[in-house]
């Protein structure tokens, strides 16, 4: 199921509760913020950003794959390759050790590799992964106001695996993990979303549960689940001691009390604004990605 079909069907999540309603108008708004579209991003459908002090993420979830180091002040390549297995990626982050980790969003795996090569080095099943739905009270779908950079891609299928990961014959893996030749990580449905680390955790949102699950990458136990405000939950980024998460349907970003989960602020992007898909925070900008195939900013 393609992400832009998946808008009115029924929820389909086991083992995760209906999810209650977010006032989202009750919540504080930050003032208007003027985005500027800095540069076209490296390739045609950018969905997941983050800053580095090397240079900025910037995953693509088109048909390559594309994995791709930039520079901020101009968006000049440092680094490109491609990942191999990732069925529409919707996230991207690195860890203390310098190790990227990916949302695979259609197969509901997620996947560390390689910063230098994108070689993979394991695989996980995700929480909270199923088929997106609708409550009552949503936006409507959202699509981006802005031409697309780039030339259509030639029409793509779904990533050719249907089957359930599992351990096989061989010796146990660590929790968490399945096999590098799992093709599915819970279902053929959508995961995760946008992903950071913080002290040692992987925070990442997952669109179908409307949930951000903090989870111990070491145990793959979740440590705290936070309700978010809609149904199409995109990138996260910190902001201090708070997390930034972003809804694409909402036009908006949320901010989320890190110790809580709590919303406590809202920022309100307009209908003429680019879409929200990808995002990070660097140096007291919000960057964030619109998957037409620009990278835009603004202040905070």
């Amino acid at each position: 199921m393609r992400r832009r079909d998946f808008f009115g069907v029924a929820a389909a999540i086991p083992g995760v509760a209906a999810a209650a309603r977010i006032d989202v108008a009750s919540i504080k708004p930050r003032g208007p913020k003027k985005v500027e579209i800095v540069y076209k991003s490296p390739h045609a459908r950018p969905n997941g950003l983050q800053a580095t002090p090397e240079g900025m993420w910037v995953m693509d979830q088109g048909v390559g794959n594309d994995c791709t180091l930039i520079n901020y002040a101009d968006g000049k390549v440092i680094r490109d390759f491609q990942v191999s297995g990732v069925d529409a990626a919707s996230g991207i982050t690195i860890d203390a050790g310098g190790q990227l980790w990916i949302a695979s969003t259609h197969n509901s795996l997620i996947m560390t590799a390689s910063a230098q090569d994108g070689k993979v080095s394991a695989k996980y099943w995700t929480h909270g992964a199923g088929r997106p739905y609708r409550l009552k009270g949503d936006p409507p779908a959202t699509r981006s106001s802005l031409a697309p950079a780039f030339p259509a891609p030639p029409a793509a299928g779904r990533g050719a695996g249907q089957g359930r990961g599992g351990r096989g014959g061989g010796a146990a893996l660590p929790a968490g993990q399945l096999p590098l030749d799992a093709a599915n990580g819970v279902s053929s449905l959508d995961g995760a979303q946008g992903m950071e680390f913080r002290d040692g955790l992987l925070y990442y949102s997952v669109l179908p549960a409307r949930m951000l699950y903090v989870v111990d990458p070491k145990t793959w136990e979740a440590q705290a689940t936070w309700p978010l405000a809609g149904n199409r939950a995109h990138g996260v980024g910190w902001d201090g001691d708070t997390l930034w998460v972003a809804d694409t349907n909402w036009r908006a970003f949320f901010r989320h009390d890190m110790k809580s989960g709590a919303i406590v602020e809202k920022i309100q992007l307009t209908e003429k604004d680019p879409l929200i898909h990808g995002v990070t925070i660097h140096d007291g900008y919000m960057w964030f990605c619109d998957d037409v195939g620009y990278v835009c900013n603004f202040k905070l």
